[in-house]
């Protein structure tokens, strides 16, 4: 179920497939979640890919993407942004994701919701958790009127790929990404989200 300031939303059902193993909760982030965004963003990117940047191109890299001004104009309720965020059973953080609600698709005339982010601690992954926040994010979606959802992924994260595809994302052709350290690229995928 996703919270809002304590409260639930009513479009979202609790009927999750959540291995039982994993209590985890979901819930939008508000203006008071910025630094639980800034550190759990520095901490899971950093984890999954710095190996892809310089050390001094990681670094430059988190501090423009969480820096607080830009964090904090996106948690705005008219920011045409959604953060969410994963806790587990004591409340603890150990993932989220942004959505902009209204983005052009790349490889397409067409536009709909950009999944931007979707990270996890690594110890919470592997638990089912990231597949409730998927249902959240597109049940959000849909509830927006949203008919499709992107994502790009690195065209090297084949582990994530298989996730979104469980998901029911498609591939729909590649784009250039490079960090300062190498050319890595994107896959782009896309998922039909029915009303």
């Amino acid at each position: 179920m996703v919270y809002n300031s304590g409260q639930p939303i009513n479009y979202i059902e609790d009927n999750c497939q959540v291995k039982p193993s994993a209590q985890c909760h979901i819930r939008f982030a508000g203006a008071g979640d910025l630094p639980t965004l800034q550190h759990l963003g520095h901490e899971t990117y950093y984890q999954h890919f710095a190996a892809l940047w310089s050390e001094q191109g990681i670094r430059r890299f988190l501090a423009q993407d969480f820096a607080a001004e830009s964090l904090t104009s996106s948690l705005q309720p008219d920011s045409g942004s959604a953060w969410f965020l994963a806790e587990d059973e004591r409340g603890a953080a150990i993932g989220f994701a942004r959505v902009n609600w209204d983005k052009p698709l790349p490889l397409s005339t067409r536009r709909g919701a950009e999944l931007q982010k979707i990270y996890f601690l690594p110890a919470a992954t592997g638990r089912g958790c990231g597949e409730r926040l998927m249902r959240e994010i597109m049940q959000a979606a849909t509830a927006r009127r949203k008919t499709l959802i992107w994502l790009d992924v690195l065209n090297s994260n084949l582990d994530a790929q298989r996730f979104y595809a469980r998901q029911g994302f498609q591939p729909l052709g590649q784009i250039p990404y490079r960090t300062d350290k190498v050319d890595i690229g994107m896959t782009v995928m896309a998922h039909e989200l029915s009303e």
